[in-house]
């Protein structure tokens, strides 16, 4: 089955608003072993939207809409499917009922422009949205189904499991999905394409790479008749994958980040974690304590932003930074220390750096990063020179300091 997209509205091409129905759509497809063949996104213009429906009925057979639902005169889908089909427009009487009712039940005035998310070309499926005011509506028409749904992405995710998701199951052809993702740390997309060129690659299986800064994800995907034999052949892959990456693959669950993912080490090795955090602001913090239950494996934190707060809470000596600058390996290590004695934590993270865009010197570029890692094995330091701006500089930051830490329990 070809399935084709259709999203509507101003604010989806002027940069107001991101399309994440697009996303939701295909994600609820792909589960169901359905790829999306194309996707449009149009303007509220009437004659916009009636040549993508009409494009996108004549490449698929299914034709998933959303937006231009509303109740104002912007919103004008279902003139331009009623245009498509070569039908009148008419009043559904069951939703222009519910739609009193609700507005009556909630105090509002019923203004005669709410009447307009009641009709429908005629011969079409009108559907009840119990999470909203536009309902779903069904349309056959030119040899292709069209689902139209109301663009607000919780009305469309529920829709499509009340009414997409059925009609779906009664129809042939829906195959089992199956994939696994690799998350990495460490790499560029490119060195990890390389690391896995000479893998074997079997034809009924796709892979493709995302680069989710910071992190480069590689998923595999097979989409085969047999769900016994579609879950070997990802085994098989993920294996050869797992074995080609080494250590930069920290998960292989998409829902796992990385903090989540050295937390878990960490309560595995029954250790725990603090970090004091210079140019990184507390973003080592935000991180760990993002993740629910991180209370087990990490401690406290300390934002140790000023030299003076260097020797405050973490007790660097004053003559130290003064010999060597405040990034610098000397201190990261020093912080570090610092931070573990006076934690009591059985790790201590410590970065200090320059992430710009100002304050590097010839010495001390921007983007010189300090990192250290004090534990019961004693203190490791890594110095990096980053190239990215101040935000992606604090980010990659965090990132590679949790790294230290799920290294380290790696042995």
């Amino acid at each position: 089955m070809k399935v084709e997209i259709v999203t509507i509205g101003n604010e989806l091409l002027n940069g107001d608003l991101a399309d994440t129905n697009t996303a939701r759509l295909a994600t609820f497809l792909r589960a169901r072993g359905i790829a999306v063949a194309a996707a449009q996104t149009v303007p509220d213009v009437e004659g916009a939207i009636v040549g993508a429906l009409r494009l996108a009925g004549e490449r698929a057979q299914l034709v998933l809409v959303s937006g231009g639902m509303g109740p104002t005169e912007d919103d004008l889908t279902m003139e331009a499917a009623a245009l498509v089909a070569g039908r009148p427009l008419v009043e559904d009487a069951g939703t222009l009922a519910r739609l009193r009712a609700r507005f009556e039940a909630r105090g509002y005035p019923f203004t005669p422009n709410n009447a307009r998310q009641a009709r429908a070309p005629e011969g079409a499926a009108v559907l009840e949205n119990p999470v909203g005011t536009a309902p779903c509506v069904r349309l056959e028409a030119g040899g292709a189904t069209y689902f139209f749904f109301p663009g607000v992405p919780h009305e469309l995710a529920r829709l499509a499991d009340d009414y997409l998701g059925p009609w779906l199951a009664e129809r042939a052809g829906a195959r089992p999905y199956r994939s696994v993702k690799l998350k990495t740390f460490g790499k560029t997309e490119s060195q990890v394409a390389t690391m896995l060129e000479a893998l074997p690659r079997d034809p009924r299986l796709h892979v493709a790479y995302r680069a989710h800064f910071p992190e480069i994800q590689v998923s595999f995907h097979a989409t085969e008749p047999d769900a016994a034999a579609a879950d070997a052949l990802l085994a098989a892959a993920r294996d050869g994958a797992r074995e080609a990456l080494g250590d930069i693959v920290f998960t292989e669950d998409p829902a796992v980040e990385l903090a989540e993912a050295v937390g878990q080490a960490l309560v595995r090795a029954g250790r725990t974690l603090a970090a004091a955090e210079s140019c990184t602001g507390g973003l080592v913090g935000k991180l760990c304590t993002d993740v629910a239950g991180s209370s087990a494996w990490y401690l406290e934190g300390a934002i140790t932003y000023s030299n003076a707060a260097k020797s405050r809470q973490l007790g660097v000596p004053e003559a130290l930074i003064a010999a060597h600058g405040a990034v610098s390996e000397e201190v990261a290590r020093a912080m570090a220390e610092g931070m573990r004695e006076r934690s009591g934590a059985d790790y201590a993270l410590a970065i200090t750096g320059i992430a710009g865009p100002s304050g590097g010197t010839p010495d001390k570029p921007v983007g010189t990063i300090h990192f250290a890692l004090a534990g019961p094995e004693g203190t490791s330091h890594v110095h990096r020179r980053l190239p990215f701006d101040r935000e992606r500089n604090r980010v990659v930051s965090a990132w590679f300091a949790l790294d230290m830490v799920r290294r380290r329990l790696l042995g």
